[in-house]
């Protein structure tokens, strides 16, 4: 088996997009490179609905820990082109069920094949078929039995015009937008969950997101700033060049506290917040 690998990016939100998927599609591909820098000889290719990146089977696990972290990918999935037989499709199967049935004594199976070239000389049925009647006879005294509904190994294979890619798994991605094609928001961070949350959530809508902090260490101390700028660095995981503005606060706060009435302090310093 070649150490080449082909890793499979799948979107569907972006589809949608008519006219303007086109540009979607770039911010998406922009920062699956960005997320990729540093690894060498990566190549990308984007037919239609897709997204494919080539790289080397040592860079598979480093890949994949990247991958996750990008808004607007549906699923992906780690392949190996082969050529569209039969036989050697249904031989690399085999090598992939064998371990499993080692360790489990039974398994369930399935072959599932798209194709995006529709000259192929057979239909996806008729693929599936003859590589699953050849896995199954080979293995079927080991354990192996077919499930088409509820398989516990699913191969999946996807012909495509230039090469056909088998794999074994998707792995679910963070869905949503691309980050970037929703514009630019600001999130207070006051060192509570609910304000990385909200951050995320716009993220994953396609904003990116920066970051305000009120400063008041005279009341607190350094505490809440250290918390802030880790939840700004965990969150910029997702999106990557997003900013962290700290505005002194503490002698706003003084203020306030010597001057006015207890139950119009929190008023006034949201107040005096919306005006910085």
């Amino acid at each position: 088996m070649t150490d080449r690998r082909v890793i499979l990016i799948r979107y569907d939100e972006i589809g949608l997009k008519g006219k303007n998927r086109k540009f979607f599609e770039n911010c998406l591909l922009r920062q699956i490179r960005s997320n990729l820098a540093g690894l060498d000889e990566i190549r990308y290719r984007v037919p239609r609905g897709r997204i494919l990146i080539d790289i080397n089977q040592s860079q598979e696990e480093e890949c994949v820990r990247r991958l996750n972290y990008i808004p607007g990918i549906a699923s992906f999935s780690v392949g190996v082109p082969i050529e569209p037989d039969f036989d050697k499709v249904a031989e690399l199967s085999i090598q992939w069920i064998e371990p499993l049935l080692s360790a489990a004594k039974t398994l369930t199976f399935c072959v599932r094949t798209q194709r995006s070239d529709k000259n192929f000389h057979c239909t996806s049925p008729e693929f599936s078929y003859q590589v699953g009647s050849r896995v199954l006879q080979r293995l079927n005294e080991k354990g192996l039995a077919v499930d088409l509904v509820n398989a516990e190994f699913v191969l999946e294979v996807e012909i495509g015009h230039q090469e056909t890619i088998v794999f074994q798994s998707r792995i679910p991605g963070l869905r949503g937008l691309p980050v970037g094609t929703a514009g630019d928001v600001l999130t207070l961070l006051s060192g509570g969950i609910d304000s990385p949350v909200a951050a995320f959530m716009a993220i994953r809508r396609g904003c990116r997101s920066h970051f305000v902090f009120f400063d008041n260490r005279g009341f607190l101390g350094r505490g809440g700033y250290d918390k802030v700028l880790r939840l700004s660095r965990i969150v910029n995981r997702y999106q990557g060049g997003g900013r962290l503005y700290v505005a002194p606060f503490g002698d706003i706060q003084a203020a306030i506290r010597d001057h006015c009435r207890t139950p119009n302090r929190i008023v006034l310093y949201r107040r005096m917040m919306y005006r910085i």
